[in-house]
């Protein structure tokens, strides 16, 4: 049920404002220009890429299940709405610790680096190194080969050390019951095999969909408190390059140096070779995130903070709408202006 709600709560979120796509391009974390300032515009950045390998099939079969239930209505246009069943539903669903957009499904590769280097661990202590790596990706192999080989790792100070730290993080406040039983049911070592997820499901009752969301909740609540805890020196370390340095994709990142260099917008569309289209999205992308980009560049003899204020005034995200009112500005600036609410916050709260 868990997963049902949160497309509710995506739903909810959108208010009318866009299609029943929408919710499965963001679970799915999807890099396009729309997607991404739904993510900030919406605040729903918790749920960036929650299952980037999920099936427009296995999508659509929950959405029918969801409307054959009664928790929405999807009209001719494709645009749903939540129904007072589904409020009731969303209403008692609880709070997530998640935070996708964050780690932008990096969790993942910290999950495969966790699970090998336990295994190869727990088969050295065992003095047993003949096994079959539990993760198949060469790049995780190889990591994980640098980082066992930094260290003295078979030496017992060593392994003691390791399962130290992950007795202090499995002991975290911010870590409940079920969190714990599936991050370890999920790992594997000397003469134990770590558990399917329709194993996991009928052991705890509940949806395989619903037990990977934890398990994605449990790896940020992990990479936060390995983030904030200065004694787990080795899970730092096989943290590194987890959370991304910037807020912004890579290609935004690469057309936000060019602009800090002094370039033009039409001088970055002729040396990154993209579409006008991309490069607006990049500039959407850095007036969401980036505290210092002033959108003022956009908009000649203009007063942002009040035109900001205006387009907060309508009380809607969607720009066909918001291009009714305000006729003379073009999609782009009306989406910098979306994006630009930030600087009234800003500005409100000094």
């Amino acid at each position: 049920m868990l997963f049902k709600q949160i497309i509710l709560h995506m739903v909810d979120r959108f208010n009318k404002e866009r299609t029943i796509a929408a919710p499965f391009h963001m679970i799915r974390g999807k890099r396009s220009g729309q997607t991404i300032q739904d993510v900030k515009v919406y605040n729903l950045t918790k749920y960036f890429s929650l299952f980037p390998k999920l099936t427009k099939q296995s999508y659509d079969q929950v959405i029918q299940q969801m409307i054959q239930i009664g928790w929405i209505t999807v009209n001719e246009m494709s645009v749903p709405q939540i129904t007072e069943v589904g409020k009731q539903k969303l209403y008692e669903m609880p709070s997530l610790k998640l935070n996708g957009w964050l780690f932008r499904g990096n969790e993942r590769i910290f999950l495969q680096r966790l699970s090998l280097v336990t295994q190869t661990l727990s088969h050295v202590n065992a003095e047993n190194l003949s096994f079959v790596p539990v993760q198949k990706d060469e790049k995780i192999h190889s990591w994980v080969r640098q980082y066992l080989h930094s260290f003295p790792y078979k030496s017992d100070e060593f392994i003691r050390s390791y399962y130290q730290e992950l007795k202090t993080v499995f002991h975290s406040d911010n870590l409940s019951n079920i969190h714990v039983t599936i991050l370890s049911h999920r790992l594997s070592g000397y003469r134990v095999s770590g558990v399917t997820w329709q194993q996991l499901s009928q052991e705890l009752k509940e949806e395989q969909v619903d037990l990977q969301i934890l398990l994605n909740e449990s790896l940020h609540i992990l990479l936060d408190e390995i983030s904030t805890n200065n004694m787990l020196v080795l899970l730092s370390k096989m943290s590194e390059g987890i959370k991304p340095t910037t807020p912004l994709t890579e290609s935004a990142k690469r057309t936000a140096d060019l602009h800090q260099q002094g370039y033009s917008f039409d001088q970055i569309i002729s040396l990154r070779h993209l579409k006008k289209s991309t490069i607006e999205d990049h500039f959407v992308e850095m007036a969401m995130n980036d505290p210092l980009f002033s959108i003022q560049l956009f908009f000649e003899n203009e007063d942002i903070l009040m035109l900001i204020q205006e387009v907060k005034n309508q009380s809607t995200n969607k720009l066909r709408t918001l291009k009714e009112v305000f006729p003379n500005f073009s999609y782009f600036q009306l989406r910098l202006l979306l994006a630009g609410r930030g600087e009234l916050i800003d500005i409100e709260s000094s």
